[in-house]
């Protein structure tokens, strides 16, 4: 019987292309340097297009429950994502919903 694997194995979201087996990102054909981090943070946006994540979703999924770092990491690291997503004078596709989380949206 054969295997299915639930889990894409390119993501695509607008100029946004994610190679999950390479653990690689483009934005408008541009390779994308990103930390491990990074590249699990915006995989797990991506993953969830179009869905508010929570930032303790977020948290738990990226750094786990027992880091010692707190919920503003999560901060931090969005901006980073942006500033590597935005080089080229793309449009933002990470929004903050106050108080609650992020969404990834073309």
């Amino acid at each position: 019987m054969e295997e299915k694997t639930h889990l894409a194995k390119e993501i695509k979201v607008g100029d946004l292309v994610i190679d999950t087996a390479g653990r690689q990102a483009w934005r408008g054909g541009r390779l994308l340097e990103l930390t491990m981090r990074e590249y699990d943070l915006l995989e797990l946006l991506a993953q969830h297009v179009g869905q508010v994540l929570t930032k303790e979703i977020i948290f738990e999924r990226i750094w786990g429950y027992d880091n010692e770092a707190g919920l503003d990491i999560i901060k931090v690291y969005i901006n980073y994502l942006r500033s590597k997503l935005n080089a080229g004078g793309e449009p933002d596709i990470i929004h903050t919903v106050r108080g609650v989380g992020y969404i990834l949206k073309p």
